[in-house]
Formats: C-alpha cells, sequence, structure tokens
C-alpha cells in the first residue's frame, strides 16, 4: 500500500498542535508526501474546497464543532465542498455516546488515543483500500455502517418485516 500512499493527500483536523506533528510524522513514515493541517473547522472545511484532499482525520473535541458535527456538515451540506471524502474520527473519548455520534454523522472508521502507528495504517489502509459504499436515508449520508458481508435476509425489506428498536433519533446498530 505504501506506493499508493505516496500520492495521497491527508488533512488533519485537530486543535492540539502536538497530535497534529505526531499525525504529521505518522503519515510521514508511511510514504504520505502531501499533510496538511488545520486547528479549526472553517480552516479545514476551506482547505477541502481549494485542495484535492483525499482522506480526513478528525478529532472529536474541537474548539468551536466538533468532529461529529463537521462531518455531518460536510456529508451533508448542500455547499459542501466534498461529501464523499473519506474521514477518520480519532478521539480519546470512547463513550459509547460519542461513538454513536461518530458513526451517524458519516465517519469511515474510528481510531481510539493514544494513537499507535499500527492502529493508524489499519485504519487508513481501510479506507483506502476497502471504502464501503455511501447510504442515503431520510436520516443519513455517509458509508454503510453494516459491516458483516454476506447477511442472510431474504425478506423485501428486513426493518418493514421485522421492527428492530429504534433509538430517539434515527436508530440502528451503532458500530464501533
Amino acid at each position: 500500500m505504501a506506493n499508493k500512499l505516496a500520492n495521497i493527500s491527508i488533512l488533519v483536523l485537530d486543535d492540539h498542535r502536538n497530535m497534529r506533528l505526531l499525525w504529521r510524522g505518522i503519515l510521514l513514515a508511511f510514504g504520505i508526501r502531501t499533510v496538511n493541517e488545520a486547528d479549526n473547522a472553517e480552516d479545514a472545511f476551506k482547505q477541502v474546497g481549494d485542495k484535492d484532499i483525499d482522506a480526513i482525520i478528525v478529532d472529536q473535541h474541537l474548539d468551536g464543532l466538533t468532529g461529529a458535527e463537521f462531518v455531518g456538515m460536510l456529508r451533508r451540506a448542500p455547499d459542501s465542498p466534498s461529501q464523499h471524502v473519506p474521514v477518520i474520527a480519532c478521539t480519546a473519548d470512547t463513550r459509547r455516546s460519542t461513538l454513536k455520534l461518530l458513526v451517524d454523522a458519516g465517519v469511515d472508521e474510528i481510531l481510539a488515543k493514544p494513537v499507535s502507528a499500527d492502529q493508524a495504517w489499519k485504519k487508513l489502509a481501510a479506507v483506502v483500500n476497502n471504502r464501503r459504499q455511501f447510504v442515503k436515508t431520510a436520516f443519513y449520508y455517509g458509508p454503510d455502517r453494516r459491516r458483516k458481508e454476506g447477511g442472510r435476509w431474504t425478506g423485501k425489506e428486513r426493518r418493514r418485516e421485522a421492527p428492530v428498536p429504534r433509538d430517539e433519533d434515527e436508530g440502528g446498530e451503532m458500530l464501533g
């Protein structure tokens, strides 16, 4: 995968300079030559609109918008500069409620802090080599949240024929 990575451009959105520097070091070690940085969502949106960004790594806790809010706007805003760019959320906040917010916003992968190069490599490989298809519903736009291959359901619409308990918002299974 290293040869493929040399030509991709990554945007790291984190309000902590040390985390951006850590990410820069990890990504450069992977052979990625173009690492862009932003410390706020506004700057990140501008960069996504002005540059060819192939993937974004975003922290959940930022000054201003949260990472989930940023991703939600990126996925669903009518003037979004790039609705389909792969997004890896990186957060120390691994509470189920936070992970659900990130998944429901449309992130492709979630990476827990502290970051290891091995886990970063696996998440990056997943969004570069095995990107999930996008799904659009009334409440969600983003990568298919279902990860299991070869489902056995043969009915017309599983959720209509066998209702599942739903959360307050749109419901569904959370992946983490």
